[in-house]
């Protein structure tokens, strides 16, 4: 008995394509790059100032935790929970770099924090600890620490 071509390329497509599935290897669905983690850190910073969260579910590994520039722990949850209320005043990136370690990325920067008027409130320096799992980065730890105004 002879099997039709079409029946065995169809064969071959669907082993292609469920085979790495069924071993748990996903099509990564972000890109593993420096450019990737920068845009993910200006969606971040934007998630919190609106409250987007949405975004900050996503982006906020569960097991994520946050040492804010005031010294204190926070969980996902936390950060989360603490999105009530709009920010009087903007937040600006400025000097972010990346480095990827396989993985892992580390994004550090500056936060530049100012009033309605444009006048520099606080500028944090930040440091960001990204996985990247099941296609996805997210972030996993965060450091802000203040520095004086200029």
């Amino acid at each position: 008995m002879k099997i039709p071509e079409r029946i065995i390329a169809s064969l071959v497509i669907a082993l292609l394509t469920h085979v790495p599935l069924a071993f748990g290897h996903e099509t990564p669905v972000q890109n593993r790059d420096e450019r990737t983690v920068r845009r993910i850190e200006r969606e971040w910073l934007r998630a919190l100032v609106e409250r987007d969260h949405i975004t900050l579910e996503r982006i906020l590994a569960d097991d994520f935790m946050d040492s804010t520039w005031k010294g204190e722990l926070r969980t996902k949850r936390q950060v989360l929970e603490g999105l009530s209320k709009p920010l009087p005043y903007s937040q600006h990136l400025q000097s972010i770099k990346i480095k990827l370690y396989g993985s892992m990325a580390l994004a550090r920067g500056l936060n530049e924090i100012t009033d309605k008027n444009g006048r520099i409130v606080m500028r944090i320096r930040f440091t960001d600890v990204l996985l990247y799992r099941h296609g996805y980065w997210q972030a996993v730890a965060a450091q802000e620490t203040p520095v004086n105004p200029r």
